[in-house]
């Protein structure tokens, strides 16, 4: 069977082809996806770090740039103070979406009780989240404040009171419901003196 001749492409067509514009041509097109996707990547990157903050938080000296040192000396206050402290919330009916927040602070010995203490909310993650509600003292190291309180079981926190100067401490880490009880205690030291292991110091409470 004799071979078919091939087609032979007109001079005129192939000269108009090499003639062409390059950006009528595919190949650099193709070419420059590659890079194009790298920028914008990029470009799409640094405007995050640039809006964004770095909101990761455990602790509260890693958000304010305190010293360990400094909470440390807070959490050894609240431990040699013997301090001790049990939340409750409760729903009011009389305006949806907030409610009562009742808390009894007790001492290893009686002295002085703060006038306010202030609950602080962490979220784990995401600072924009954080809340600080101001209790007021009602007497006998009884506290009362109102707030608006995150939902139960869609997040962790740290849940920490302390007192409006700041000299000591409790808290309780991973947090995930807000419709029990919760006790707080001075966080555990790395020395190993905590809540269960009381240090035999004592100091005025302010």
């Amino acid at each position: 069977m004799p071979e078919r001749p091939m087609k032979q492409v007109p001079a005129s067509a192939r000269r108009q082809a090499d003639s062409a514009p390059w950006y009528r041509q595919r190949w650099p097109w193709l070419l420059a996806i590659a890079p194009a996707a790298a920028l914008v990547g990029g470009l799409i990157t640094l405007w995050l770090a640039i809006t964004t903050s770095d909101s990761l938080v455990v602790d509260d000296y890693y958000r304010e740039g305190r010293a360990i040192n400094q909470q440390l000396a807070r959490d050894r206050t609240a431990t040699d103070l013997g301090l001790q402290a049990e939340l409750h919330f409760t729903a009011r009916s009389a305006d949806p979406g907030t409610s009562n927040i009742d808390l009894h602070l007790t001492a290893a010995r009686g002295s002085a009780w703060p006038p306010a203490l202030m609950l602080r909310l962490v979220h784990a993650t995401r600072a924009t989240l954080d809340q600080e509600i101001r209790l007021g003292h009602d007497g006998a190291g009884r506290y009362h404040g109102i707030g608006t309180l995150p939902a139960s079981g869609q997040s962790h926190w740290l849940v920490q009171i302390e007192d409006e100067g700041r000299l000591w401490r409790l808290a309780r880490a991973a947090v995930t419901r807000f419709d029990t009880p919760l006790m707080l205690h001075a966080m555990q030291r790395e020395d190993g003196v905590g809540p269960d292991r009381p240090s035999t110091t004592t100091v005025p409470v302010r």
